[in-house]
């Protein structure tokens, strides 16, 4: 009591303690922040040259433009790239006096001339711009009625209008560059003899795998000896981690499967006696479809059964895949290969609804022809100017209620309205072909997908806990993989934001191995310390497989050094090729000159190229160039290709084609290669030259 006294009167201490116990918890904070971002503050997503990627103008870009994304990892990796990108054009649109102004950007979205961003997100089926759609959108704008609209599409409008510009930016940027683009009379010539000149040869491959790695050992000298030959060609942007791991993956068991097979079993009885079909159907989480199937959009399992047994017949359960089935024949009939159908659309409103009914009324009673009534309030203007005629449409698998309307419901000449959120419908069928003559079946079904049981799931993880406690090392974990038989697997370089690990389901679950070997405390040749879970990917309730994961290598950003060639799966391989490649030669040589005896002495067989020229080199143009060296019945000496050591031996000379007097079209074909070439590699080159720093992994 004499405390709370003392305290009543000292009101003063009680605001200093609490003043402190904030100012600590605050400065806490900021040290934690400060280890955590100490590159950047916690609203710097990454910088380009210098300038900021805010955190909040990429988040919220990312929810406006990427709403709907299947992928958020991806939708994620598509922002940070057009960020970037936007940075880098501004800035050299900026230095070169280049911009885009609101007419020439009205002009890209509602002109003649639209953007690209703008034919692909609002072009109609048929693949023409929605000009419906765009006029509404620009009415709104020049009527002031934008500020009314939703404000997520105001926002998102806003996005898309930075979007517009930056790409319009990037196309006058690089016609500057391709406007410079010269080919002179040496490379118009070089492109006709590369195209025309064409040589038959015969050739020896040896694929490099004939040779195993422990019969060509290579040492640090050979990886110094690549670098040296390759200058540049593997340095790091950023830095690179790679990871073994092993998949421990989840299969359900006998017993799981007979947990399914009883499940779906319990609705045998109720699905024979319901009264409303689809009712039940969807009360059991099934699919109800209207439609109608032919033998061949069936699965094989039933596509016999199901045209035979009578109308009514429950089948099942069957398991088909990984599902138990069970199915209700409901009905069979001929069914048209192509229907002719009218129809009159409009905007689904109360008032619309009224007006359909009216219009409706007028075709029964027969006071209005079909085509003059769709010619006078149809909204489809495309098919209206024909009296609504939408023409011949040709029967697919896939059905909506339109489809299930005019192909299976539907009589000839009679009138039927249909209606979904945004369109009502008044529709007709005028004409039926039933060229094939195809019996379809009204057929429902139920499933119960066979998912491993929470037994099941616990004893593969114990299997994946058990390595994790006996392997603390690389070298344990390989030692366990190989005497329990199990198959390690090598992923390739990863930076510290990406979501795919090797062949692992990409998202979430292969982001956190992802995050523990780039974590400051995981160190090279350790095992993660925990099992890595992976969720269903189809969407199911249950683990589909568990991941250990142990760090194999870490290449630092900067130049390329023997250990990240050794790191880089690519040029590893590369490496060890050219090792191989010289044990090859070594044998080949015992035999130079005579194809035959080399290919018999590989196992391999003597191929014939026919007709080939330079620009078919495709994946090997050193083999080809040097089968275009050669006099005919010569013999090459060994050459390391991509694939494999060749010989090769031209059957012909080489031939000399007669250069053309105008060179005017193949001047063409080189400048357009290259001016292809620049569109494709312009804006790499503007990242490899720009400083960028990248900060995602500390947030995401």
């Amino acid at each position: 009591m004499a405390l709370i006294g003392t305290i009543r009167k000292n009101g003063w201490i009680l605001i200093v303690l609490l003043a402190l116990a904030l100012g600590g918890f605050i400065l806490m904070d900021i040290v934690q922040n400060a280890s955590n971002y100490s590159a950047g503050d916690v609203n710097t997503l990454g910088k380009v040259n210098g300038k900021e990627i805010k955190r909040s103008d990429f988040e919220m870009y990312q929810s406006l433009i990427y709403t709907n994304a299947e992928n958020p990892y991806q939708a994620r990796q598509q922002s940070w790239e057009y960020f970037v990108e936007n940075a880098l054009i501004n800035q050299e649109a900026e230095a070169l006096g280049l911009g885009v102004d609101r007419e020439e950007l009205r002009d890209l979205e509602f002109g003649d001339q639209l953007s690209p961003i703008i034919l692909q997100r609002y072009s109609t089926p048929e693949g023409r711009p929605d000009r419906n759609y765009l006029n509404q959108v620009k009415g709104a704008i020049d009527n002031g009625q934008l500020s009314e609209m939703d404000a997520r599409f105001k926002a998102s409008w806003a996005e898309q209008e930075k979007e517009i510009i930056s790409d319009r930016l990037t196309s006058k940027v690089t016609a500057m560059v391709t406007k410079g683009l010269y080919a002179p009379k040496w490379q118009a010539e070089m492109v006709f003899r590369e195209s025309n000149e064409r040589l038959d040869f015969r050739y020896v491959r040896i694929p490099y795998d004939k040779v195993k790695e422990e019969e060509a050992p290579v040492t640090d000298a050979d990886y110094q000896a690549f670098l040296k030959e390759n200058p540049r060609l593997y340095d790091q942007v950023e830095e690179t981690r790679v990871v073994n791991y092993i998949s421990f993956d989840v299969i359900p068991t006998s017993a799981d499967s007979a947990v399914s097979r009883d499940a779906v079993a319990k609705l045998v009885d109720g699905l024979r006696t319901a009264s409303n079909d689809s009712a039940f159907v969807v009360s059991n989480n099934g699919v109800y479809n209207a439609g109608y199937s032919i033998k061949s959009e069936l699965s094989s399992v039933v596509a016999d059964t199901v045209f035979k047994l009578p109308v009514g017949t429950v089948i099942g359960p069957y398991v088909d895949g990984s599902f138990w089935n069970i199915g209700k024949i409901l009905d069979r009939k001929l069914v048209p290969d192509s229907v002719r159908v009218s129809h009159i659309a409009l905007p689904n409103t109360p008032d619309n609804e009224r007006r359909l009914d009216s219009l409706l009324n007028l075709l029964n009673t027969g006071q209005a022809r079909f085509d003059s009534l769709a010619a006078r309030f149809s909204q489809d203007t495309r098919s209206a100017s024909k009296g609504g005629d939408l023409g011949w449409i040709g029967r697919t698998p896939e059905g909506n209620d339109l489809a299930n309307l005019i192909f299976y419901r539907a009589e000839q000449g009679k009138f039927y309205r249909l209606k979904n959120q945004q369109v009502l419908q008044l529709v007709q069928v005028t004409g039926k072909k039933f060229d094939k003559n195809e019996t379809g079946v009204h057929v429902v079904f139920l499933n119960q997908r066979i998912e491993p049981g929470k037994s099941t799931q616990q004893a593969v993880k114990d299997k994946a806990l058990a390595l994790v406690q006996s392997a603390k090392t690389l070298e344990a974990f390989t030692a366990a993989a190989a005497q329990q038989n199990l198959s390690m697997l090598t992923s390739s370089p990863l930076k510290a934001a990406d979501f795919n690990v090797g062949v692992l389901n990409s998202g979430d679950d292969a982001r956190e191995i992802v995050r523990w070997a780039f974590d400051k405390n995981t160190k090279v040749n350790s095992v993660s310390p925990e099992v890595f879970t992976f969720r269903d990917p189809a969407g199911g309730y249950f683990d589909s497989k568990y991941v250990v994961a142990a760090l194999k290598s870490i290449s630092p950003k900067g130049p390329a050094t023997v250990a990240s060639l050794k790191a880089n799966p690519e040029s590893d391989t590369k490496v060890k090729n050219r090792k191989k490649a010289e044990v090859i030669t070594a044998k080949m040589l015992q035999n130079a000159g005579d194809l035959a005896a080399i290919a018999a002495t590989w196992g391999v067989a003597v191929d014939t190229a026919r007709g080939t020229t330079m620009a078919q080199a495709g994946s090997e143009p050193r083999i080809v160039g040097a089968a275009f060296s050669l006099a005919k019945d010569a013999v090459s000496a060994p050459v390391a290709g991509n694939s494999g050591v060749y010989i090769v031996s031209p059957l012909m000379d080489k031939p000399q084609p007669q250069l053309p007097s105008d060179l005017t079209l193949f001047r063409r074909q080189a400048a357009s290669s290259a001016i292809s070439s620049v569109r494709i590699g312009f804006m790499d080159a503007l990242k490899r030259a720009a400083e960028v720093e990248d900060f995602r992994s500390r947030f995401y």
